[in-house]
């Protein structure tokens, strides 16, 4: 008997991790025969498993499939046609690797394009902002409208290091918006705050992303504020509420004016007397009030016309001119904005520790105290009715407001006092011209 011929191994070694083998089959039931292969050689949770196919076509697919698959220590893989290179497949699976489960590879390049695809003509920041401002100031918008457009572009270029306009994301914005400071330079700044920079930073960007064949635009094919917070004006408003209305008390008005008389002269005297006594706003209304006073300021009708143009609310405004105002204005030197008034001002706020629109929100509290009437105040402040009822009413009594508007230049008169009974003043202290 002859020695027996050694069988040929068709299944995987045990220890052959990645040992796919394919065996063919051949199959009889009744009549008919047939041809399947079988895929063998892998474990699934520990078992080892096997498929069949009726062509070798399929079954060499698959064997390959689970040899790569092992190989990749577990990687699952599929054999799909593609006319990508060896190179860019390499490419898409380390961006499948880095992107995770958080976003799609189709949101990755999404985003990608809409943030760093460089349009037709790309420029700075800084470039930009000046062809925007240029444009706006043509428009007619108004100096101080511009002048804070042009602060807050300032601010965002320098601190993201003026990049190319289609370069900026949202997440530049947010970290612009969420680093702004508050006076004291440690907190955050206010929701007021964070509306006034996100709109100015909204408007440029939204004009850069506009075609116009003058200027090259557009600079980016998207707006990157459309997709920062926004606070709404209910929101706005809560958050002013907590804080309140600061008002200048009446012993300190007294010793500010006295000190603003003296002080450089008094260049700024009748700046303040304007602001706190007739509630002039006091940006873009004082500077032009200062360049058309003669024209704006009637002594004899008593009466200060603020045009719609140079007014905030865009509507014509009439302000009575108090018996103090007039005073004031006849001791304090023109004009209202002197040479160096942005540096004596600040040095001005920082000594009396003024708050912002502390001026207005003393003149319209003082005037409602005085006069008991929410819409004449309305109508002078320039406000409406709805904003000086909520802010303003009764935050001073009728006596405050009486003294209020009796602080006079020292030689004009005194600040009217009362004695607890309600029995008026003697006849000295009362004040010229009530």
């Amino acid at each position: 008997m002859g020695k027996p011929k050694k069988r040929t191994r068709v299944t995987a070694k045990k220890e052959a991790a990645s040992s796919i083998t394919i065996r063919q089959i051949i199959r009889t039931k009744g009549d008919t025969t047939w041809t399947t292969y079988l895929v063998q050689g892998w474990k699934e949770n520990g078992k080892w498993k096997r498929k069949q196919f009726k062509n070798r076509a399929d079954a060499e697919r698959e064997a390959a499939l689970k040899r790569v698959e092992l190989e990749n220590k577990g990687r699952k893989q599929h054999m799909v046609l593609s006319p990508l290179t060896e190179k860019q497949h390499e490419q898409a699976r380390q961006a499948f690797d880095k992107l995770g489960g958080t976003y799609s590879l189709d949101q990755a390049v999404e985003f990608f394009l809409r943030h760093h695809r460089a349009p037709d003509y790309t420029i700075t920041v800084r470039d930009a902002a000046k062809l925007f401002l240029d444009e706006k100031e043509r428009d007619g918008l108004r100096p101080r409208t511009i002048e804070g457009l042009k602060w807050t572009l300032k601010l965002f270029r320098k601190a993201s290091g003026n990049p190319k306009v289609h370069e900026v994301t949202p997440q530049d914005v947010e970290r612009f918006l969420s680093g702004l400071r508050a006076k004291d330079g440690k907190s955050k700044a206010s929701r007021r705050t964070w509306e006034i920079h996100r709109t100015a930073l909204n408007g440029f960007f939204s004009w850069a992303a506009e075609k116009d064949v003058a200027t090259n635009r557009p600079f980016t094919f998207e707006n990157p504020v459309s997709d920062v917070r926004k606070f709404t004006s209910r929101q706005v408003r809560e958050e002013q509420s907590k804080k309140g209305i600061k008002t200048t008390s009446i012993e300190d008005l007294e010793r500010m004016f006295k000190t603003l008389r003296r002080w450089r002269g008094g260049k700024l005297l009748r700046a303040y007397a304007y602001q706190y006594f007739a509630g002039i706003r006091p940006g873009g209304e004082l500077k032009e009030l200062s360049k058309f006073e003669d024209e704006l300021v009637n002594l004899d009708t008593r009466t200060i016309t603020i045009p719609a143009h140079i007014a905030k609310t865009k509507h014509d405004r009439h302000v009575d001119i108090s018996d103090n105002l007039a005073a004031w204005l006849e001791v304090a030197q023109k004009p209202v904005i002197p040479k160096n008034y942005e540096n004596l001002n600040k040095k001005a706020r920082k000594h009396f520790k003024l708050t912002h629109d502390e001026t207005r929100h003393s003149f319209i509290s003082y005037h409602v105290a005085l006069h008991r009437s929410i819409g004449d105040a309305a109508l002078q402040a320039g406000n409406s009715e709805s904003i000086v009822r909520r802010h303003y009413l009764n935050l001073h009594p009728r006596e405050e407001g009486e003294a209020f508007f009796g602080v006079f230049p020292a030689g004009h008169g005194a600040m009217t006092t009362r004695k607890p009974d309600g029995e008026a003043a003697p006849e000295h202290l009362r004040v010229v011209g009530r």
